[in-house]
């Protein structure tokens, strides 16, 4: 166990041979994860954006998140339903991708680096839990 500042983080073996994953923990309560590793997948959103409203419907009753667009292509390019703002930064002479929430209770923070080593072994941190006091101690 390894603790800064009053965050905690233990080891979670995952369920895959190539990844390791730790859990970051605030008072009791799981408020991230940290992913190492040689695989992990960029940050990305799963929805499908469709701009034919019987599809759609169909679809929507299933429980798969599927949006409706008369300006399909536009919106899928723009990113208009994703959940979070992606962009690249450079920290350190790594390029990051850093992943903050659109909404301030909907989405999630992180950063991911491609390769972090010399065996360009993967490195994440993910947070979905976005209340204000996390926030600040993520």
């Amino acid at each position: 166990m390894l603790v800064l500042k009053y965050l905690q983080i233990f080891n979670k073996k995952s369920n895959g041979v190539d990844t390791s994953v730790y859990n970051i923990f605030f008072q009791e309560k799981k408020i991230g994860s940290i992913y190492f590793g040689s695989y992990y997948r960029p940050f990305t959103e799963e929805y499908s954006i469709t701009e034919e409203k019987e599809i759609y419907d169909k679809v929507s009753l299933r429980g798969a998140k599927i949006y409706y667009s008369k300006y399909l292509e536009q919106d899928y390019k723009n990113g208009i339903y994703n959940d979070n703002y992606y962009y690249y930064d450079t920290i350190n002479k790594n390029i990051a991708q850093i992943m903050l929430p659109k909404k301030s209770n909907k989405g999630s923070i992180g950063i991911y680096f491609d390769s972090v080593d010399v065996y360009k072994n993967k490195f994440a941190i993910v947070s979905t839990e976005l209340s204000e006091g996390n926030k600040k101690n993520f």
